[in-house]
């Protein structure tokens, strides 16, 4: 409990439909299950909002397994908790600091 009031809101969307029933786009992390050539693949996307601020999130990068899909939400999830300011909210955080700095977390990457 205390992992999740230290992270705060945050609007997690997941789909298996490229219509975006599940509203993929519309998360602050949107995760997109597709089938690639009878593999399972999750595109992670970041930045959506459904909200007065609206916006469509963003594909950060290459799919993930179904395992390396929960390393890459992990990492997420630290970048944001060591850029925050205080107070401040994933999607701001998101906003303030830009796509590249959890591309490179996510994919290990400089």
């Amino acid at each position: 409990m205390k992992r999740l009031q230290d992270i705060g809101p945050l609007k997690v969307k997941m789909s298996g439909c490229i219509n975006s029933c599940g509203h993929h786009h519309a998360g602050h992390i949107g995760i997109l299950g597709v089938d690639r050539k009878g593999e399972e693949s999750y595109q992670l996307l970041l930045g959506g909002s459904g909200a007065e601020d609206a916006s469509k999130a963003a594909i950060l990068g290459p799919g993930f397994d179904e395992h390396a899909i929960v390393d890459a939400l992990e990492k997420v999830v630290a970048v944001y908790l060591g850029e925050r300011e205080e107070g401040e909210e994933f999607l701001a955080t998101y906003r303030r600091v830009g796509a590249q700095v959890f591309k490179e977390a996510v994919y290990d990457v400089a």
